[in-house]
């Protein structure tokens, strides 16, 4: 006569194959949404030592004249390693030293900051759709041949295939309203999904729909859902003028404001825009953007605040499929061969720029992140030395965070 195994045998056998189950999926799956909720401790006493190998790029490019100024930020498993500012506001001999609270704007790093997180909200709520076509939220985007199959998830992959043939919208308007008649009219350059073709237009169109579902202009709804519950106070759209001192002067402009751009965005689209668009137009600091980078690597949380659900997080992080050969993610990149982080940039990082000279890269391999903003357009565009200084400096800190971590 067989014996049948007891009820507590059978217990311990399911416990301890649901355990190695469990540890079997963690393994396999990406660490970002399993990370614990880490607030940001301070931990830079001891930066000038640890990352001396950096400071010493980060002021050999100052040296050469890529940026008259940068704050860099770097954090790892929930502490800020890294806050220091480099440098001067500008190249003359009595400007201000560059602080480290300083204000930079941010440029096309906006589009993630800013565009992205909302997108990400709404998607949250199920308010928005990535697979529903652009016209079910903008109307009058209908009408121009293709459109109809042009879809949410093609302006965050930058995949819509929309094109300018008659030059940059800001040289053909001056209006806002104009400006997005333009915009709904642009025609197709190619089949949307069929090739990735990073481009204003695409977030522009997406900080229109964040509105649209919303009802609230994209400023307002970032403040209200997550600048202001993570406690980004230096985070915004048009500073206001009591800031000034402490916001780095971009380009002198001599072909659309005539002026020295300082505390209004240098993106022209953006300008046109009211200072409020979905590609351009965040201003904020290295502190700020250290916060919103360890809120993406908590899996969405910050300071016990729900921003982002986890699964959410990662699907925005996630490379997509379509076209094959794109590096894009939802409204991020993330990193290849010659791309500005280096040679030794995790390829499940997300990752971004901003032609002013700012650039952020999230890292959920080495729980890390790095913030480097600085002002690379005074006083001209022309100055490309930071394609140079970019990947020198990620690859000096990337080199040190992984001595630190063997």
């Amino acid at each position: 006569m067989s014996r049948r195994p007891s009820a507590t045998l059978l217990s311990a056998v399911v416990l301890i194959l649901s355990i190695a189950l469990q540890q079997q999926l963690a393994m396999a799956a990406p660490q970002v949404a399993g990370q614990p909720a880490r607030t940001l401790a301070d931990a830079t006493a001891t930066q000038d030592q640890q990352f001396a190998p950096a400071f010493q790029a980060v002021e050999k490019w100052i040296g050469e004249k890529a940026f008259p100024g940068a704050v860099l930020a770097v954090g790892q498993h929930g502490k800020l390693l890294v806050l220091k500012a480099f440098g001067k506001m500008t190249y003359d001999p009595d400007a201000d030293v560059m602080p480290r609270d300083a204000i930079f704007d941010l440029a096309s790093c906006s589009k993630v900051a800013g565009c992205t997180t909302a997108a990400a909200i709404l998607y949250d709520r199920k308010q928005l759709d990535l697979d529903a076509p652009v016209v079910k939220y903008l109307p009058e985007f209908n009408g121009t041949p293709g459109h109809e199959e042009v879809l949410v998830r093609h302006l965050l992959s930058h995949s819509s295939g929309i094109r300018s043939q008659a030059g940059p919208l800001w040289k053909q308007t001056t209006e806002r309203a104009a400006m997005m008649k333009l915009l709904y009219a642009l025609p197709l350059a190619s089949k949307p999904g069929e090739k990735a073709q990073y481009s204003d237009y695409n977030m522009m169109l997406m900080g229109e729909i964040v509105h649209r579902i919303s009802g609230l202009p994209l400023d307002r709804f970032l403040a209200k859902n997550a600048f202001g519950p993570l406690g980004m106070k230096d985070t915004g759209y048009n500073p206001p003028p009591k800031r000034i001192r402490r916001i780095a002067p971009t380009e002198q402009d001599n072909v659309l404001r005539h002026t020295l751009l300082r505390g209004v965005v240098h993106d022209e689209h953006a300008f046109v825009m009211g200072g409020v668009s979905g590609n351009a137009g965040l201003f904020s600091t290295a502190r700020d953007l250290a916060i919103f980078s360890q809120m993406y690597l908590n899996g969405g949380t910050y300071r016990g605040k729900r921003i982002i659900a986890a699964e959410t997080i990662k699907l925005f992080m996630q490379r997509q499929s379509i076209p094959p050969d794109t590096t894009r993610a939802l409204g991020w990149d993330t990193p290849t061969s010659g791309s500005f982080p280096g040679e030794l940039a995790s390829p499940h990082a997300i990752i971004h720029t901003g032609y002013t000279g700012t650039s952020i890269y999230i890292d959920p391999e080495r729980e890390a992140f790095i913030i480097l903003l600085s002002n690379r357009v005074y006083p001209t565009r022309n100055n490309n030395l930071i394609f140079k200084a970019r990947p020198a400096i990620y690859t000096a800190i990337l080199t040190i965070l992984d001595q630190m971590n063997p």
